[in-house]
């Protein structure tokens, strides 16, 4: 087995690292194994990010195998730098999403739910409102690790449909 490659993040910046195993090997090297850095670079690219970022950062760097061949450090650095901006700016789209149809602020989203469901965006207090955010934002951490990211307005639309009839439900049986 050749040298493994891993993407992390020590709490600053991201790093490549190269673990090399030593399982069925002799202690002379990799003599007749081709490693295909790229490749293993890559799939380390996806379980730091989304498959989406990853597909995104092989498509514009074209990150192809090349098997025997190195992956350059510069070619490394800049698929990272690439995939951490491309993260940041889904998460920006993400927020947005998350203010229209914030319950607390009673954004465009929260009061078009309201008014499709015929519950007055007043009826809904701040406590309730914060719990609605609250696990509104569960559900866009969850998309997000799954790599369902940004998530669709029309999603989040259903979500908050969800939790306003059950909270609608709630306050017609009081």
């Amino acid at each position: 087995m050749g040298p493994m490659l891993h993407v992390v993040h020590d709490g600053h910046a991201w790093k490549v690292e190269a673990l090399r195993t030593t399982v069925g090997e002799r202690s002379g090297g990799y003599k007749g194994i081709e490693v295909d850095t790229t490749s293993v670079f890559v799939a380390s690219l996806g379980r730091a990010f989304s498959p989406g970022i990853q597909a995104a950062v092989v498509r514009e760097l074209g990150l192809v195998p090349r098997p025997g061949e190195a992956l350059e450090s510069a070619a490394a650095l800049q698929a990272i730098a690439m995939a951490e901006t491309s993260r940041k700016a889904l998460e920006g789209v993400d927020f947005m999403t998350r203010l229209m149809f914030s319950a607390a602020i009673h954004g465009t989203g929260f009061t078009q739910v309201c008014a499709a469901l015929g519950l007055p965006p007043e009826a809904v207090g701040a406590q309730q409102g914060a719990a609605i955010d609250a696990r509104m934002q569960n559900r866009f951490d969850e998309a997000a690790q799954q790599g369902h990211t940004p998530v669709a307005p029309a999603l989040a639309r259903q979500w908050l449909q969800a939790e306003l009839a059950a909270l609608k439900l709630t306050l017609d049986t009081l």
